[in-house]
C-alpha cells in the first residue's frame, strides 16, 4: 500500500478514543466500523498523524432484513452512498471497509453481491481510497465466495484471534489472490478458548495476553508483509464484551496493560518508561483457574495474586466476584455488564484476599487486578462453580 507515495504499513488499532496515546506508542492508523461520530473522530485523527479505516455498517440478516429484498438492498446502498460523499474528500481517510462479519449472518450468496455493488459505486464516487470488507476468523470459505461474487473488493479483511499466528497458511488455503488486512486481532477470544466442565472460558492474564499475541503477530503479521498490508488491534481503550477485561487494552480509569506495552514495541520498537506489573499465578483456594475450581456456597476461602513489578513500584490490588455470563454470540447480550456481587470480598491485604463464596450455587468468576500507581495494570481472573448441596441420604427403616 502506498500512501503519498510511500510505503505505508498498517500499524493500528480499533477504538474510539484515545488516539494520541496511539500516536505516542506507534501507530499510525485507526478504524471505525462505522460512521458513528465520524466528523469528529477523523478531525480529532488527523490532528493526531492518524489515517482512519472507516465502517460503513451492514445491516445482518435477521427478521427485519433480508439481502433477498431488493428494496432494502436499495435503500441501504443508498444510505451508504450518502456517507461516502460526505467524508470521501477528509484527509484522515485510508480506505473504506463494507460492513463488519455481516457473513455470519448470510442465508445465501445474495449478501456478497450486495458488497460488490456497493464497492463498485464507491470506486465510481471516490476512486482514491481502496474498499475492503471484514470477515470472520472462519473465512477460509467465504473468501472464495468473496472472490467470486464481489471482484469489486481490493483487499480482504479478517478479524481473527486464536488463529493468529495460523493465519499465511489459512489465507493461501482459502484461495484468496490478493492482499489482507487483519482488521481485529488479540488473544484468544471467548468463543474459542478452553472451558470448564461447566462451560465456563478460561480467559488469560494480562501478562500471558502480552506474550502470546506478541509472539503471534511476528509468527504472521510481520513474516507475511509481502501479503499482508497490516493489521487494527482490538480493542484500542475499555470494552465490556463477556467479561470487563477480555478484550479490553485500558482499565475504565485509563491504566494500561501489558499488551499496550508490547504493542509499543512492535509498533515503535520502544519500551514505555512504566511497565505494566508482570503475573506469575492466581490462586482461589489454592487452586488454579485451569484446575476447574468448584466450592461450597457460603464457604470462606483465601485467593492470592503473585505479580511483581519491573520498575519495583509499590503494588495494589482490587478484588471482586461477578457472577458468570451465560455464553452466547449475541453482541448485545455478551456486551452487557454484569455486577459485582457485594460481601464476597471478606478482606484484602498485601497479595492476598479472604473470599466468601456466594450462597446461591451456579458459576461465578473472581477477578483481581494489580496496580503500580504509574498508569499500569495487571489484570486476572478465575471462574469457579458454587455446588448445589447433595441431598442428605435417606435411610429406610
Amino acid at each position: 500500500m502506498l500512501r503519498a507515495g510511500k510505503p505505508y504499513f498498517l500499524l493500528g488499532a480499533g477504538g474510539l478514543d484515545g488516539f494520541a496515546q496511539m500516536r505516542q506508542a506507534g501507530c499510525n492508523t485507526m478504524r471505525l466500523w462505522s460512521t458513528d461520530y465520524a466528523a469528529p473522530l477523523l478531525d480529532e485523527a488527523q490532528k493526531q498523524g492518524l489515517t482512519v479505516m472507516l465502517g460503513l455498517w451492514l445491516e445482518p440478516e435477521d427478521q427485519h432484513f433480508t439481502y433477498y429484498d431488493p428494496e432494502m438492498v436499495r435503500a441501504q446502498r443508498q444510505r451508504v452512498r450518502q456517507q461516502v460523499l460526505r467524508y470521501r474528500h477528509h484527509p484522515a481517510l485510508l480506505m473504506w471497509s463494507i460492513g463488519n462479519e455481516v457473513e455470519q449472518s448470510a442465508t445465501g450468496p445474495r449478501l456478497f453481491g450486495a458488497v460488490n455493488e456497493i464497492a463498485r459505486m464507491i470506486h465510481e464516487l471516490d476512486p482514491y481510497h481502496p474498499v475492503t470488507t471484514a470477515l470472520a476468523s472462519d473465512f477460509e470459505w467465504r473468501a472464495r465466495q468473496l472472490q467470486r461474487l464481489a471482484p469489486e473488493i481490493d483487499v480482504l479483511s479478517v478479524n481473527v484471534y486464536g488463529k493468529l499466528r495460523m493465519l499465511p497458511q489459512l489465507i493461501r488455503k482459502s484461495g484468496w489472490q490478493g492482499p489482507y488486512i487483519v482488521s481485529e486481532y488479540g488473544a484468544p477470544g471467548y468463543w474459542e478458548a478452553p472451558k470448564t466442565p461447566w462451560e465456563a472460558p478460561l480467559e488469560q492474564n494480562s501478562t500471558e495476553k502480552a506474550e502470546s499475541v506478541g509472539q503471534a503477530y511476528r509468527k504472521s503479521i510481520l513474516a507475511d508483509s509481502s501479503y499482508c498490508l497490516g493489521s487494527y488491534a482490538f480493542y484500542w481503550g475499555s470494552k465490556f464484551e463477556y467479561t470487563p477485561t477480555w478484550l479490553s487494552l485500558f482499565e475504565p480509569t485509563g491504566e494500561k496493560t501489558a499488551l499496550v506495552d508490547e504493542l509499543t514495541w512492535l509498533w515503535s520498537r520502544r519500551r514505555p518508561a512504566n511497565a505494566a506489573p508482570r503475573l506469575n499465578a492466581v490462586l482461589l483456594a489454592g487452586r488454579q483457574a485451569a484446575s476447574s475450581v468448584q466450592l461450597p456456597g457460603g464457604q470462606e476461602v483465601m485467593a492470592s495474586v503473585d505479580a511483581t513489578d519491573p520498575e519495583g513500584d509499590s503494588l495494589t490490588t482490587r478484588w471482586e466476584v461477578r457472577p458468570e455470563m451465560e455464553l452466547t454470540f449475541k453482541t448485545e447480550v455478551v456486551a452487557t455488564p454484569t455486577e459485582v456481587l457485594p460481601g464476597c470480598i471478606r478482606r484484602a491485604w498485601g497479595r492476598q484476599a479472604l473470599v466468601r463464596t456466594p450462597s446461591r450455587p451456579g458459576a461465578y468468576r473472581l477477578y483481581v487486578r494489580v496496580f503500580d500507581g504509574h498508569g499500569s495494570v495487571a489484570t486476572a481472573n478465575i471462574p469457579f462453580l458454587v455446588r448445589r448441596k447433595t441431598p442428605a441420604a435417606v435411610v429406610a427403616k
